[in-house]
């Protein structure tokens, strides 16, 4: 290891060109084989038939354990959860119970349906909502409460349940994270009333764009399907059900998802075991060394927790471990030497314009708005401020030897710190 930083003229610790995560994966020639032959046969099924229902079968038993009886495909897994919410009959007047940092669609689809959002703190160690924030925040009008597994690791689903159950409230789960993680051993997707997954090209199990949601009731599974899938699928699978009725235009929209993409998502779901395994021992590996730093706080991971396969890696700049030192500076000392790193993206909700602004974009009417003051979700700022985004690596063969260059550049920047503030 050199002593000079790599951004005042010394070598660089890390000898691998970016992108160090190349993600995802080339197809395989089957994969490519099979989309060629969809492409010739079908590219546009309409009920729950070929690549289709393949998918949902085989991602029930392969992230479900069987555990869930309905599973229906969707273009995304923004789709997905505007099905669940209309699934569990969120509308005008209802609030939704969400975290105050996490991707904007866990909660933005509320919005189209006139639901009102209250965004409650985060715990620290697995950056999933607080079930006491929870509690406090429920009210007469609360309708559901939305569990994001963030970055992998199982929202305390215990607690949530117990409230939930107590209230009658319902629980959705956002497992767009969380492909393969479990707790207790129990899959992240078979704790709620409905639980969503989302297959965008950058998840462990990827379509391109596509979204599964799964569930046990026979209610939300009706009015999720008739949502997006008109027609043929709704005829066949919803005969006897109460909004039955519906089949010919179902909800008036149509969310389903390509043959095309689910044919990817097939393959990827059979390459996930492999996935999983080696995300699991890179980014152990990568924790541990990491937890060398003085500087740094490793992503925690509680008891009874299985990660799955990781969606993100995200650990913390310790509090005052750096005086002087602003993230910023640190992200380019670290990228100076060779280190794929920056800040994670998206910041506290409450300040997105879709959650703050007092007249409804979309209908234009006045509603209630979160009235966000600094200090009023103190954990979520502060992971907001000093979170690292890092690569999450996958192939043991060559990323523990790269994980070993990243460790040795974090090192050299531990020791000259002192002469990065200011």
């Amino acid at each position: 290891m050199g002593t000079q930083l790599a951004m005042f003229g010394g070598a660089p610790e890390v000898s691998t060109p970016f992108p160090h995560e190349v993600w995802p994966p080339p197809a395989t020639p089957g994969e490519l084989a099979e989309i060629s032959w969809q492409r010739q046969k079908d590219i546009s099924i309409k009920g729950r038939s070929g690549p289709i229902k393949d998918l949902e079968d085989e991602a029930l038993a392969g992230l479900l354990d069987g555990r869930s009886q309905f599973c229906v495909s969707f273009n995304s897994g923004t789709s997905a959860l505007l099905a669940a919410y209309v699934g569990l009959g969120v509308g005008p007047g209802d609030e939704v119970i969400g975290p105050a940092l996490t991707f904007h669609a866990a909660l933005s689809p509320c919005f189209l349906l006139g639901a009102t959002v209250k965004l409650v703190d985060i715990c620290r160690d697995n950056r999933c909502i607080d079930p006491e924030k929870v509690e406090k925040a429920i009210s007469p009008k609360t309708k559901v409460v939305v569990a994001v597994h963030q970055w992998g690791h199982p929202a305390d689903m215990g607690a949530l349940k117990e409230i939930c159950g107590r209230k009658g409230i319902k629980l959705l789960e956002d497992c767009s994270h969380a492909h393969g993680s479990r707790l207790n051993g129990q899959p992240c997707g078979t704790f709620g009333d409905v639980a969503i997954f989302s297959l965008q090209a950058n998840k462990a199990v990827y379509a391109g764009e596509g979204g599964l949601l799964v569930t046990n009731h026979s209610e939300v599974h009706a009015r999720a399907t008739l949502l997006g899938h008109y027609r043929d699928r709704s005829r066949d699978e919803l005969a006897g059900y109460p909004h039955a009725r519906f089949w010919v235009t179902g909800f008036g929209q149509k969310f389903r998802m390509s043959p095309l993409n689910a044919v990817v998502a097939r393959h990827a779901l059979k390459r996930f075991p492999d996935i999983k395994a080696g995300r699991a021992r890179c980014l152990t590996y990568l924790g541990e060394r990491l937890a060398e730093i003085p500087f740094m706080e490793t992503p925690a991971i509680r008891p009874g927790v299985d990660m799955g396969a990781w969606y993100g890696f995200k650990p913390l700049v310790k509090p005052g471990s750096l005086p002087g030192v602003h993230r910023s500076v640190l992200i380019e000392a670290l990228s100076a030497e060779g280190v794929e790193v920056s800040a994670p993206s998206g910041g506290l909700l409450a300040r997105e314009p879709l959650f703050a602004e007092p007249t409804d974009p979309i209908h234009g009417n006045p509603r209630s708005v979160i009235d966000y003051k600094p200090g009023d979700f103190p954990v979520a700022e502060h992971v907001e401020s000093w979170a690292l985004s890092l690569p999450t690596f996958y192939n043991p063969e060559a990323d523990l030897k790269l994980i070993d260059q990243y460790i040795r550049a974090f090192e050299k920047v531990a020791q000259n710190a002192h002469k990065l503030s200011g």
